[in-house]
């Protein structure tokens, strides 16, 4: 009888031993450990809000005590503003304003005006907001809770971030009061709201007591405004077309030179040029394709137009030698026809322009324009939205059309004219989506640097705070933005 070894057994045939495969009872093995099965983790606890955003601009702070304003972050240096402005993006403050439904989903536009009172000039900050209603709401905005005679609060609660997650009370940005009754300017919807005579907010501007308002036309007949708001009695004046530009057509977005002249529009039938004070005008584009977005450029001689076909042209305001304005040329454009599922297709299709065009700097977009603008540090860049949810930034001096310097991923869009926003400081582009998710990325980058959610319907225009006191804020990315939707009017910081 061979002794027995811990581990073996012995093979008396074979006269040898071999070692046990199975697990031997009461002794421990990597095996048996394996077979065991691992308790279920504790779920981790979400990090509050406020301490993770702290925590970061605290390593900042710290590190600019140690290297100045020129930081090393990620391996490379950066500048110290440019991160905590970063962080302030990845995490922002959202707050909402009760009693704002169904007033400002369509159009949003906040600036200064001094308005003659009682006592002389004061100077106010009110937000004008335009719904799918045509009615006209005049919000006046202050950093100070008051209370105004003939007027309804609208009590700001913040949503982002949640309340789980936010142990600290923060004060309201800013506090709204809007009118008992809004203004009816049209049974149709409000397409634009623009400041007349705009200027730079990074400048020291003078205040803008006047704004261009535009309806699409119920029946194919948009209209023009001009509001007053000089006086404390609102005043609303109707301007009508004139010239040769038709009072049948449907009027889907505006813009106003720097020095409040003229008015560019865009419709059914193109786009025309508007005399402010007498309301004549011209037409400077032609196009069977809708005008959706429109943009002057920097100099004010040309009219960057989006249409529907997805087609960005730039129009030239000037006049040729021996071809007075309005004469327009006659172009055929050729562009790719985009299929049902967003995919470009290589079938050729032609459309017809009248204007004064160079052909071969058009761009296309595989969608509808909804919105373009260039960027004033560098007019020869221009960033447009489509509805296919596509966003990118174009260099206009590129030989190679078509192709953007940058592209925006993560916005999502099938069908709604939304309205994309660039802070003041051209750091950073916010845009609503279509899954009702707000995104904020970073123009430089491209990054996409939060998405949130905190509506329940489309938050569709965006427009920055022009309130001076804001441009010196230390926690808030830019000046803070104004969002409307359907359910509310929201601040964004």
């Amino acid at each position: 009888m061979k002794p027995e070894l811990p581990g073996f057994y012995y093979d008396e045939e074979k006269n040898r031993y071999f070692p046990i495969k199975g697990p031997i009872p009461g002794a421990k093995s990597s095996s048996s450990s394996r077979t065991k099965q691992k308790p279920d983790p504790k779920p981790e606890q979400e990090i509050n809000y406020q301490k993770r955003t702290k925590l970061k601009a605290l390593k900042l702070v710290y590190s600019r005590e140690l290297n100045g304003n020129v930081i090393p972050v990620n391996k490379k240096m950066s500048n110290f503003k440019d991160e905590i402005q970063k962080t302030q993006a990845s995490y922002p403050v959202v707050w909402r304003y009760g009693s704002t439904e169904h007033i400002g989903e369509t159009a949003l536009k906040q600036f200064q005006v001094d308005v003659q009172t009682s006592v002389g000039l004061t100077r106010k900050n009110i937000l004008v907001a335009g719904s799918a209603g045509g009615c006209l709401s005049i919000l006046r905005v202050s950093k100070d809770r008051q209370v105004y005679d003939g007027v309804i609060e609208c009590d700001p609660v913040s949503v982002l971030p949640r309340k789980e997650n936010n142990t600290e009370e923060r004060e309201a940005p800013e506090y709204i009061w809007k009118p008992p009754q809004p203004c009816l300017v049209a049974l149709s919807t409000i397409s634009s709201i623009e400041l007349i005579g705009r200027s730079d907010a990074s400048e020291n501007s003078h205040p803008v007591n006047r704004a261009l308002i535009t309806t699409l036309g119920s029946t194919g007949r948009g209209s023009i405004f001009i509001l007053n708001v000089a006086e404390e009695v609102n005043i609303l004046t109707t301007r009508s077309l004139q010239g040769n530009v038709s009072s049948e057509c449907t009027i889907w977005t505006a813009d106003c030179n720097i020095s409040g002249s003229h008015a560019a529009i865009g419709t059914d039938l193109g786009a025309a040029l508007v005399d402010l004070e007498t309301g004549k005008g011209s037409y400077f584009l032609r196009s069977k394709s809708d005008v959706f977005a429109l943009q002057f450029h920097q100099s004010g001689n040309i009219v960057h137009c989006g249409l529907r076909n997805g087609a960005i042209v730039s129009a030239d305001l000037r006049e040729r030698p021996g071809r007075p304005f309005p004469r327009l040329t006659r172009h055929q454009i050729r562009y790719q026809s985009s299929s049902k599922t967003g995919q470009t297709t290589t079938n050729k299709q032609w459309f017809e322009l009248q204007g004064n065009i160079n052909p071969s700097h058009v761009i296309y977009m595989p969608s509808s324009l909804t919105c373009l603008k260039t960027l004033k540090t560098s007019d020869q860049y221009l960033m447009a939205s489509s509805m296919d949810g596509t966003i990118k930034l174009y260099d206009q001096r590129m030989v190679k059309r078509g192709v953007g310097v940058q592209t925006y991923e993560g916005h999502v869009n099938s069908h709604t004219r939304i309205e994309f926003g660039i802070d003041p400081s051209e750091q950073f582009l916010l845009s609503g989506g279509d899954d009702c998710y707000t995104r904020i990325w970073s123009i430089k980058s491209g990054q996409l640097m939060s998405e949130n959610k905190f509506s329940n319907s489309v938050p569709s225009v965006v427009c920055w705070s022009t309130d001076e006191r804001q441009r010196d804020r230390k926690d808030s990315i830019g000046h803070g933005a104004w969002l409307g939707s359907r359910e509310a009017i929201f601040n964004l910081l």
